[in-house]
């Protein structure tokens, strides 16, 4: 059973709650109005702060319970686990693998992985979006330090730590990549 660990955790994170919300208590057009994203930011942007507050809690709580909950013996497996439901919530097998963005789901990773570094990099979250008001610079600055908090507070010379933060080190290339388009926006000066 441990061996699908992995399988659960992406099929977990790819539940597009954004979308979900958005059409049970909004408008249902989350993919057509704003930045036509699934995700918290979005979902603050075009539905209201209510729905937006309630799929960045979905969005985080997925990443901590496929990550708390789905533990093994197995250190291969629990590192699958472990970027599975990020990989899930950008690539959700049921919206044609065209997801979120990345960045509430990997907080609730870190949370389940460590909460001190979960905690160091909800600081700084908060520290630069109240300085820029930018959601993208937030989320790419945060997402970013999390790994020097991860790599200063944990023994990365220890093979477990170091396998976990090259895991760690993935998802985070993986959400830059997927905010390409408001870096491109930011250089510009056009970011909202």
């Amino acid at each position: 059973m441990q061996y699908f660990y992995p399988l659960f955790a992406y099929i977990l994170g790819s539940i597009p709650f954004g979308l979900i919300l958005s059409k049970a208590f909004g408008d249902g057009k989350i993919r057509q109005r704003g930045s036509k994203n699934i995700g918290a930011t979005n979902a603050f942007r075009t539905q209201g702060k209510a729905i937006g507050a309630l799929t960045l809690a979905l969005d985080f709580l997925k990443g901590f319970a496929a990550c708390y909950f789905l533990k093994t013996d197995s250190e291969i497996i629990n590192l699958a686990t472990l970027a599975a439901p990020v990989v899930g919530h950008v690539f959700p097998i049921w919206l044609r693998f065209r997801g979120g963005k990345g960045v509430a789901t990997y907080l609730g990773v870190l949370c389940a992985l460590s909460p001190f570094v979960f905690g160091g990099t909800a600081v700084v979250w908060v520290s630069m979006f109240l300085i820029t008001k930018i959601s993208a610079v937030a989320g790419l600055l945060s997402v970013a330090m999390s790994l020097v908090i991860f790599a200063y507070t944990r023994n990365a010379l220890c093979l477990p730590f170091a396998n976990q933060l090259l895991i760690l080190i993935g998802l985070v290339l993986l959400i830059i990549v997927k905010h390409s388009d408001n870096i491109k926006r930011l250089v510009k000066g056009e970011e909202r």
